[in-house]
């Protein structure tokens, strides 16, 4: 089956409005420190005509903000690059004209590079030169992830760093400890479900672990943390689906000896499933009765995959008896 594309424009966008704050912190904080955090204004999907070709000219991210004390507003630009673009450097010059002749406002423009290669430094002027005059010199700031060394943001507490871990400079044998920082994150910071949901899509599209990876990450989990530590990370490992679907697969192809190899594997699959939902939800809410084990081991494949899905936002057993109501 073809590859799925990846909306690198959506999954930047919703990281970087859901967590703007903390972009700020991390990237400008001398606007972080500067503005009047109640007066951020997003202006969603802003249009502009480009009267010289005819095209739409649509900037990703245009944040209004007050600067604290003052009656003095500004424009925050952020736009991604997701790949690499000769004449990035024109786009925005003209992106800052728009803007400029539309709103009147002083601009802050912000690009961040997020391909993976290749490594150069990207440039982050546009320059005009007419006969030896320099009639414009525009200059943006350039955050170039694949110039970033993730070691150097292990620890941190703010979010969107360790999120952006996943498109930094990342070694092939460093993936496990990048989504293990990941799980640290999401387990000390205790992160609301929009901002868990973001980060953990964010997460789980560009650096996605291999079963085998999934593996070797929780018996680094069960091997170096405590009883009650472990519980608490487990319930945000969800590439344990992937690894369910894997030994759901695995046993049905020795039950398929006896039922038939495609009834087997699905039967593996289901099971597999069962395990894996019942091992996450006990580690969230500890021994579930054996009514709530029952319900839930008589659901048909789709709703266990659903169930391993919504069990992320569950808070109390009250909530799980509740999709249960609702989908068994």
């Amino acid at each position: 089956m073809p590859e799925l594309q990846i909306d690198h424009d959506r999954l930047f966008k919703e990281l970087i409005t859901t967590l703007f704050v903390e972009f700020l912190e991390l990237f400008a904080p001398q606007i972080a420190n500067a503005i009047d955090r109640d007066s951020i204004e997003f202006i969603d999907k802003e249009v502009f005509s480009d009267l010289v070709l005819g095209n739409e000219n649509i900037v990703d991210i245009l944040v209004k903000v007050r600067i604290a004390g003052e009656e003095q507003y500004i424009l925050i630009h952020i736009e991604n690059q997701s790949f690499v673009e000769a004449n990035f450097t024109a786009r925005m010059f003209e992106y800052f004209y728009l803007l400029r002749a539309k709103f009147r406002l002083p601009i802050y423009p912000i690009a961040v590079f997020s391909f993976d290669d290749p490594k150069r430094p990207e440039p982050s002027v546009y320059e005009e030169t007419t006969f030896g005059l320099t009639v414009v010199r525009y200059a943006f700031q350039s955050v170039q992830l694949n110039a970033m060394n993730w070691r150097n943001y292990l620890g941190s507490n703010n979010p969107i760093a360790v999120a952006l871990m996943a498109k930094m400079q990342v070694k092939p044998e460093d993936r496990i400890a990048v989504r293990k920082e990941c799980l640290r994150m999401f387990v000390t910071l205790k992160l609301d479900r929009k901002r868990a949901r973001v980060i953990k899509e964010f997460m789980g599209t560009y650096l996605k672990l291999t079963v085998e990876e999934t593996k070797q990450l929780r018996r680094e989990i069960e091997t170096t943390m405590p009883q009650k530590e472990q519980q608490e990370y487990f319930v945000y490992v969800d590439e344990f689906q992937l690894l369910g679907r894997e030994e759901g697969r695995e046993e049905g192809r020795e039950e398929g000896i006896a039922q038939g190899i495609e009834q087997g594997i699905e039967q593996g699959l289901h099971n597999g499933l069962i395990r894996t939902s019942l091992r996450q939800l006990q580690s969230k809410f500890g021994t579930l009765n054996e009514t709530l084990q029952q319900r839930i081991s008589a659901l048909p494949t789709p709703k266990l995959e659903d169930l391993i899905v919504a069990l992320l936002e569950f808070e109390a057993v009250a909530d799980l008896e509740g999709w249960l109501d609702a989908n068994a």
